[in-house]
């Protein structure tokens, strides 16, 4: 693929379309070398500039994102949690609904294997609230990945209920509680009750009573309803993966079948327009 074609494919990404772009994201997959370093570039300028790129109204980020998670590309790891880390207002008009709806994919994908950044991005108080649960949520991806992690996972979940992570109203941790829930609350529940107790769990979010039916599943039911979660979430076939949170015109939607549990679903976070706004919090499943 030349400069040229290049330049051509990512100007077609940027423009609002109702029309997905099927054969360009194909020749981006096919030319994996030459595209990664441009597509990591424009996740790179949302970080460097958000509110310019938030302004143009561009669009190329979308496929970038889905693109370059969809190939597993570790190098564009860091670039995606400095792109999710901006000011609330260009995060809402830039990525929308894709911040609690497609992230924990986004970063799962791109770590290697490595936890380290997205625990950062969990413990920073300066990023939006629902960045840092979708973080939470890509760990919870890890250990469906490799389960001699959870251990591991759930321990440094434990230890963020001191109350000083973040605002007394803020949903982290009730979004915290609902992932160990994910990931059978087991050996947290003195600490989710305690956390309960002292206020830090929004009851509208995830009752106690709801922790506590959790908790006497099976194990092995809850986890396997976690891997059914997970695979859902990053569909094998990249056209799957980027119709799953985009709308196009129907004709579109019904050439590329979205994953089952979520048929009859309209999902947010446009490729056609500037994603819409993000929900009022993350519902978790139950």
């Amino acid at each position: 693929m030349s400069d040229f074609d290049i330049k051509g494919m990512l100007f077609s990404f940027d423009q609002l379309s109702d029309t997905y772009l099927h054969d360009e994201v194909e020749e981006a997959l096919r030319h994996r070398e030459e595209a990664t370093p441009h597509l990591i570039k424009v996740i790179e300028s949302v970080a460097d500039n958000p509110l310019l790129y938030s302004l143009e109204q561009r669009n190329a980020h979308v496929y970038a994102a889905a693109i370059l998670s969809h190939l597993e590309e570790t190098a564009a790891h860091r670039p995606f949690i400095r792109a999710f880390s901006i000011p609330e207002e260009q995060l809402v008009d830039i990525w929308g609904d894709i911040t609690t709806e497609i992230l924990p994919t986004f970063l799962f994908r791109t770590c290697g294997g490595s936890l380290e950044a997205i625990k950062e991005l969990i413990g920073n108080r300066e990023v939006d609230q629902y960045v840092r649960c979708a973080a939470m949520e890509a760990l919870s991806y890890a250990v469906v990945a490799q389960p001699e992690r959870r251990a591991e996972v759930v321990r440094f979940f434990l230890g963020l209920f001191t109350g000083e992570e973040a605002e007394r109203d803020s949903f982290f941790w009730a979004n915290l509680a609902a992932t160990l829930c994910d990931l059978h609350p087991g050996e947290s529940m003195e600490v989710l009750r305690r956390a309960y107790e002292e206020g830090l769990i929004h009851k509208g979010f995830i009752s106690l009573e709801d922790i506590e039916k959790i908790n006497d599943m099976d194990f092995d039911a809850t986890m396997e309803r976690l891997r059914g979660w997970t695979a859902d979430r990053a569909p094998a076939d990249v056209h799957a993966y980027i119709s799953w949170f985009a709308e196009f015109h129907q004709e579109e939607l019904e050439r590329m079948s979205p994953p089952a549990k979520d048929k009859g679903k309209k999902k947010k976070g446009q490729a056609k327009a500037k994603p819409a706004k993000k929900s009022g919090k993350k519902k978790k499943r139950r």
